[in-house]
């Protein structure tokens, strides 16, 4: 009998609907735990550089470092110890973050001890020259040092770098010519029936209220237009997902200049649990993203794991493949976005049904589990 490969991650374990890279890691895990070990490094301000604590969490164990708060140029002394005694053989480590000096450090250590590791730089959209061009001459300056120094020698030497979607390639060919290897993030099935009888007059998005960078301001003046273009009265856009008081008082800003009602025509959640967010999604008749910049779109699977049709931006990676299914609508600015909410507000309940399935088969053959599963195991594999 094959011996299990030990897979340690450095990154948060956290269970439930947590932030995209925690519940990336956490729901890769659970899909392959019957395959390979797996074992978390954490690294937490709240504590010294000589702490190091093992928490069992669902069956994982959590491997917990004291650290520094910002920038360091030195791993924690308790982690440089444990990492000292992992030997070769029958184990990789799988990184996450870019900009990251600690992921530099870590690479130097796992390079010298001939510990392969492979790199999933969620958001390498940064690297290309859209997201870098609008920048400040010295910050702009100072990224290119960065990532020249400190990301380009952890893509440089990686086992293999696993791209989410084939958007992020043209990107990660700026920095690296180590070997790419394409697996698109699996979304859980939320498992909702679709139903044009349920669904209200309602538009929804999911995500952090990062309003430049997820395009609220976009989506806000997308739903005005349409929502004066249709002239019915009731409809609404809700916004779910965590945001401080300047965000919110952004979007309270953005809405009085549209003319929207907070409460009324906008409504913001905030973070709420799981259940209540599939209920929205539920009964929403479309979802609405209009990202300037994105690393795969992870609450627009979702949706379309919800038999939700889409009205994304041409910005988001699989855009592209809402096009291929016919699983929504791709738009470039507010008013095309407007127009495509009015498409599908006015479908018949046949077509609507239609075009929900083909947002579920999208995400079916796309984006299951059971679909990634393998592709998954195989590069694991192939990293040993």
């Amino acid at each position: 009998m094959r011996e299990k490969l030990k897979i340690y991650i450095v990154g948060d374990f956290k269970s439930g609907a947590a932030d995209g890279l925690a519940e990336f890691n956490y729901q890769n895990v659970q899909l392959l735990r019957d395959i390979f070990l797996f074992e978390f490094i954490e690294f937490d301000t709240a504590h010294g550089t000589h702490y190091h604590n093992i928490e069992i969490r669902e069956g994982i164990s959590v491997n917990r470092f004291g650290r520094k708060e910002g920038i360091t140029f030195q791993l924690p002394s308790a982690f440089q110890k444990w990492l000292f005694k992992i030997q070769p053989g029958g184990k990789i480590f799988h990184l996450n973050h870019i900009w990251n000096v600690a992921n530099y450090l870590i690479a130097k250590r796992l390079v010298k001890a001939q510990i392969p590791y492979m790199i999933t730089p969620h958001d390498s959209y940064v690297y290309g020259p859209a997201y870098n061009d609008n920048k400040p001459f010295l910050k702009r300056l100072y990224r290119q040092a960065f990532v020249r120094i400190f990301d380009k020698y952890v893509l440089d030497h990686a086992k293999i770098v696993h791209a989410i979607t084939t958007h992020c390639i043209s990107s990660l060919r700026l920095i690296t010519r180590t070997k790419i290897v394409v697996v698109e993030n699996q979304i859980r099935d939320i498992e909702l029936t679709v139903s044009d009888h349920q669904v209200k007059a309602r538009v929804c998005f999911i995500g952090r209220f990062n309003i430049f960078q997820k395009g609220i301001d976009q989506a806000l003046e997308a739903f005005s237009i349409f929502q004066r273009q249709s002239g019915t009265v009731g409809d609404q856009f809700v916004l779910i997902g965590p945001a401080d008081n300047t965000s919110l008082l952004k979007v309270s800003a953005i809405c009085g200049s549209l003319g929207l009602a907070l409460g009324t025509d906008v409504i913001l959640t905030g973070k709420i649990p799981e259940n209540e967010r599939n209920s929205i999604l539920r009964n929403s008749k479309a979802y609405l993203q209009l990202s300037r910049y994105e690393g795969f779109g992870l609450s627009v699977g979702q949706a379309l794991s919800c038999y939700k049709p889409v009205v994304v931006s041409a910005s988001i990676p699989i855009s592209d493949v809402i096009n291929t299914y016919s699983a929504g609508f791709v738009v470039n600015n507010a008013p095309e976005a407007a127009e495509a909410l009015n498409k599908i507000f006015s479908l018949s309940e046949q077509e609507y049904l239609e075009i929900s399935a083909n947002a579920r088969r999208c995400y079916e053959e796309r984006f299951n589990p059971k679909v990634i599963k393998p592709k998954l195991t195989s590069l694991y594999r192939s990293i040993a």
